[in-house]
């Protein structure tokens, strides 16, 4: 190539690794450092750079070159440059050291990063394959498009199984990403997307962690995730942690604390909320109102869940929110009336909402099974209440979701004292059924 003639092979290798020509500068300056073992010895600029690009420097220093040949993982040959023949005699003496800006797609990277956690559920071991990330080098929106992926891999498990033990799961992907963070390059535009998924392994972390009755795990997890929602400046993630963290202070019997979380994530969210977060948020809202005794707000916000319900398109939801249904939103009405003493209401409502449940959510299943008989019991309707218990008790073996049985595990207990033919069977069989699980 002639000087002063345009390397548009540089500027495809570029292009390729998504690279700007200051971001090619500091890769190849780490380069440097990485052959030398020596800091700050690497001193390329983007104008070295945009003079290689345009041709006005038609034969980088040695240096430069090999760093190039480190950063795109090609020969000196491969770089676009006319070198002299002394020039290609010393390049010709180095061969890519790494492959810094080069996304890991090969079968061995897969095998050295790819991670497997074993979960007991359905009587087996379920094998949870993580997308694997660059041992070194440049981290690229397809690597996070992988993780998204694995993420959701996560959540098809829970819906399923139940999320116990995966809590740990989404924790040790947490730490490889930022273990990849530390040692990789990586741009403005991938770094907000890293903080994203880092934010939603943190709220998938700690609402698994929740739903196995580890409510301080589950507290540390959604301030981690809160914290790089912002920043990531993500209001969508934002709320999506609140929605978990209002369920949980519900659960912890904390009404105003549910109702203003649930606030929160619904202002933050007023102008571009999608409809199963806003069905959600409503029926966060309405259990708080409800456990505060506020029937009427309680009501007003049902009523806006089901009107969100039905704005809800055909556009395929976000793995976490793909639960929320019409199966959903009657269980949280049927949860509102059960905590305003409504019981027969409630077990209407719930009864309704197991008809509507897609039958993908087997986890959610059988919590509406045991909260049904919950309902059914504070009605005083107790065939009917040991009779969906049961159901509950058939999907137990194959579904770890420790605080739904041990809403089960107390509806046994309370059913023992009863002097009832039914009640006796079921304490009997429930016995037999967890000691064998």
């Amino acid at each position: 190539m002639a000087v002063g003639r345009a390397n548009i092979v540089l500027r495809g290798l570029m292009r390729h690794a998504d690279l700007s020509a200051e971001e090619l500068a500091t890769a190849i300056n780490a380069a440097m450092e990485r052959r030398s073992e020596s800091k700050g010895l690497g001193n390329a600029t983007g104008r070295h750079v945009r003079r290689w690009l345009s041709g006005e420097t038609a034969q980088p220093q040695l240096p430069y070159l090999v760093g190039m040949m480190d950063v795109f993982n090609v020969e000196g040959s491969g770089l676009g440059f006319t070198l002299s023949d002394r020039r290609s005699r010393e390049v010709a003496r180095y061969h890519p050291a790494s492959t810094l800006l080069v996304e890991t797609t090969g079968a061995e990277e897969d095998h050295v990063l790819r991670r497997h956690f074993m979960l007991a559920g359905a009587g087996q071991l379920l094998s949870i394959a993580f997308a694997p990330l660059p041992a070194s080098g440049r981290i690229g929106a397809s690597d996070v498009e992988r993780i998204r992926e694995s993420i959701g891999r996560l959540h098809a498990v829970d819906d399923l199984y139940g999320g116990e033990q995966l809590g740990d799961v989404a924790e040790q992907f947490v730490n490889q990403i930022e273990a990849a963070m530390g040692r990789c390059l990586y741009g403005p535009r991938v770094e907000r997307a890293l903080y994203q998924v880092i934010g939603e392994l943190h709220a998938s972390a700690g609402w698994f962690s929740f739903d196995s009755g580890d409510q301080a795990r589950a507290g540390r997890n959604f301030d981690s995730a809160l914290r790089a929602a912002l920043l990531a400046g993500d209001r969508m993630l934002q709320a999506r942690v609140w929605a978990y963290m209002a369920r949980q202070s519900w659960e912890l019997g904390r009404a105003t604390e549910t109702v203003t979380i649930a606030r929160a994530a619904l202002d933050i969210t007023r102008n571009s909320r999608d409809h199963r977060l806003s069905a959600l948020l409503h029926g966060r809202l309405a259990l708080g109102y409800s456990a505060a005794g506020q029937g009427a707000q309680c009501g007003t916000a049902l009523a806006r869940a089901e009107t969100a319900l039905d704005r809800i398109g055909d556009a395929p939801a976000a793995a976490w929110l793909a639960f929320v249904g019409p199966g959903e939103v009657m269980g949280a009405a049927a949860m509102a009336h059960r905590g305003l003493g409504q019981a027969d209401r409630a077990a209407h409502q719930e009864e309704q909402g197991m008809l509507l449940l897609d039958p993908k959510f087997r986890r959610n299943r059988f919590a509406k099974a045991v909260h049904l008989s919950q309902c059914y019991l504070g009605a005083n309707r107790l065939e009917e209440a040991v009779s969906t218990a049961s159901e509950a008790l058939d999907l137990y073996p194959t579904v770890n979701c420790p605080r739904w049985a041990t809403h089960l595990g107390a509806f046994r207990n309370n059913l023992a004292g009863r002097d009832l033919p039914e009640a006796a069977g079921f304490v009997e069989r429930y016995d037999l059924t967890v000691t064998a699980s």
